[in-house]
């Protein structure tokens, strides 16, 4: 205590030593601070935990979009655009050499219709990423305006790696760093649940997510959901797939 007092003697040049009052006075001040920390102490700790980072945002909140390939056929646009719907993500590539025979007319109509568009690539997990990365960048030219380049990442209609865990995320990797330097975005990952706990989690965490998860909300940070496989649009035969951003 002695030292506190020199110390405010020095400053100030008064000796507060021997005024019983000004004693009275700083040991109340400090009685004072040290209860008020104790109280933000005490508010913090109650504080609820906040949750989880969302998954990077790359749409606004709650944009509704679809997603469309060679699957779904012919488009009535005009029918469409009576639809509430905000985005637009198209099939372009699959593995090395497969493009959908769809993708440019369906990118060209879409942009022409003011739609936020985006094109994404079907990963096949047995070949090597060089040659899909080449097959998407020549598909997909770097135009401005455009949704992030999206990559689908799932077990249905894919093959087993053809190197083990680590080699292939490896893989996936280079396909991803290729792909960002190609487009200046980050690419979004589009996947399941199951294959999300099985390989990206832990590996891809820097990625937006785009989750499947029909049977509720996916129960973890996601930028769009892909809520129903058996969406119903104004325009498009049969089932088409419906997604929504993040609120």
């Amino acid at each position: 205590m002695s030292i506190m007092f020199e110390t405010v003697e020095f400053i100030t040049g008064y000796d507060f030593r021997h005024d019983a009052a000004q004693i009275a006075w700083l040991n109340g001040g400090m009685r004072l601070c040290m209860s008020l920390l104790a109280c933000l102490f005490v508010v913090a700790a109650c504080l609820p935990r906040a949750d989880p980072e969302p998954s990077a945002r790359v749409l606004p909140p709650a944009a509704v979009g679809i997603d469309l390939s060679h699957h779904n056929g012919a488009v009535n646009w005009n029918a469409l655009d009576e639809e509430a719907v905000d985005f637009i993500y198209l099939k372009a590539t699959e593995g090395r050499d497969w493009t959908d025979p769809d993708f440019q007319d369906h990118w060209i109509e879409a942009t022409r219709r003011g739609y936020t568009v985006g094109a994404y690539h079907f990963y096949i997990l047995c070949k090597p990423w060089e040659a899909q990365a080449v097959n998407f960048i020549r598909a997909v030219e770097v135009r401005s305006g455009t949704l992030p380049p999206a990559v689908d990442l799932e077990y249905a209609h894919n093959c087993d790696p053809f190197r083990d865990e680590a080699g292939t995320k490896a893989e996936v990797q280079a396909f991803l760093d290729r792909l960002e330097a190609e487009y200046g975005a980050v690419p979004v990952l589009y996947t399941t649940k199951e294959f999300h706990a099985d390989w990206i989690a832990g590996s891809f965490d820097r990625y937006p997510l785009w989750i499947r998860s029909i049977d509720g909300p996916p129960g973890m940070p996601y930028a769009i959901w892909q809520h129903d496989m058996k969406g119903k649009m104004a325009g498009i035969e049969g089932a088409v797939d419906l997604n929504v951003a993040a609120e």
